[in-house]
């Protein structure tokens, strides 16, 4: 029998794709095993958010009902751990500050009874987390106020849209609290809140009507541990950038760079302009690309704002474990504003993982 060597090395090839797609098969199948075992539902958490306000209604004097509304929502356990002081905080802040006593609730035309709903509910690869209350909503004069005289900003702007308004109260060191109470006014503010939901890849948004209420509303990932990503280098130091980020990747083109007022450099992309974030800056990358013309622009579009981020090269797409920063490596905030995790790949090398919110 004769056997043509082309032939035998086209069936071998053959058998090894066959082999290694029944194996990538097998993986991802074991994968799914392994994150629906991390998976549970929030009602454990929202049970705690009912004591609270059973807790905190009793102390004020106040009449509060709490709903609760997708207690089996499953998330990933590690994102309860996550979400559940941001929880708290904005609880608390919904009974203290938000919901009025009975008198002047019946006063304004209210039912005596102030009411909070706490909902979650799953969207594609996210949960929605909403926390909406009923009562006098957010006081944009107030806001302002409060921010002119933290030098937050340096005038008050009657113009000013709501949804700007509103975002000052997660700036670091606002509060509209003027005394300490077991509850709140003790300093960890908002800036607290979305620091610690970006942390894990979420974000944080508001929504209020003067005299009607404020809604408060979360996005999540189901799982912290599994990231699609794209890795890029700035430096000698590695970046990973979630996927559902990325908007786009482009060589700048030197006709559309340019600086602002201020002298922050910005890009124009397809008719829009955005500012452009040098990492190498940010995190105190040496020996990083300087010139526009030898590095690459990542278009990230994420939390309602679009910006750009130059590095140095692409790397490629990869699929992640998310790990959490070595405690010596938190210490150093001042340069890891913009980083949310870390991931360690197939050949050894560590790579960080970009929170673009922290950005």
């Amino acid at each position: 029998m004769v056997i043509n060597n082309a032939d035998f090395g086209n069936a071998e090839h053959e058998s090894f794709d066959a082999a290694a797609q029944q194996l990538h098969a097998l993986i991802n199948e074991l994968q799914d095993i392994v994150m629906n075992i991390r998976m549970i539902p929030v009602s454990t958490l929202f049970q705690k958010m009912r004591r609270l306000v059973r807790d905190m209604s009793k102390k004020f004097g106040k009449d509060i009902e709490l709903d609760l509304i997708g207690e089996e929502t499953e998330v990933d356990k590690n994102v309860i751990d996550y979400l559940s002081d941001p929880l708290l905080h904005i609880i608390r802040n919904s009974v203290d500050h938000g919901v009025e006593d009975a008198q002047t609730r019946v006063a304004l035309g209210k039912p005596p009874r102030g009411k909070i709903v706490l909902e979650a509910r799953t969207t594609g690869s996210d949960v929605i987390v909403t926390v909406s209350d009923d009562g006098k909503g957010l006081q944009r004069d107030t806001i302002l106020k409060k921010a002119l005289e933290k030098g937050l900003i340096s005038k008050i702007d009657p113009d000013m849209p709501d949804k700007e308004v509103f975002n000052l109260i997660f700036l670091p060191g606002f509060s509209t609290k003027e005394e300490v109470t077991e509850y709140s006014g003790r300093g960890v503010g908002m800036d607290v809140v979305r620091k610690n939901i970006g942390q894990i890849g979420g974000s944080i948004t508001l929504e209020s009507e003067e005299g009607k209420g404020t809604t408060h509303i979360i996005r999540i990932p189901l799982t912290l541990t599994i990231v699609n990503g794209m890795k890029f280098s700035v430096g000698d130091i590695n970046f990973i950038v979630p996927t559902v980020s990325v908007h786009s990747v482009v060589q700048p083109d030197l006709e559309n760079i340019f600086s602002d007022s201020q002298g922050n450099e910005m890009i124009m992309l397809q008719g829009e302009c955005y500012s452009m974030i040098r990492l190498s800056q940010v995190c105190g990358v040496e020996n990083a690309v300087t010139e526009l013309n030898d590095g690459m622009v990542m278009h990230i579009a994420a939390e309602g704002r679009s910006f750009c981020i130059f590095f140095d090269r692409l790397d490629g797409e990869y699929q992640v474990v998310v790990k959490s920063l070595p405690a010596y490596l938190q210490q150093c905030s001042t340069r890891l504003d913009g980083v949310g995790g870390c991931a360690i790949l197939g050949d050894g090398s560590i790579n960080l993982i970009v929170d673009v919110n922290g950005l």
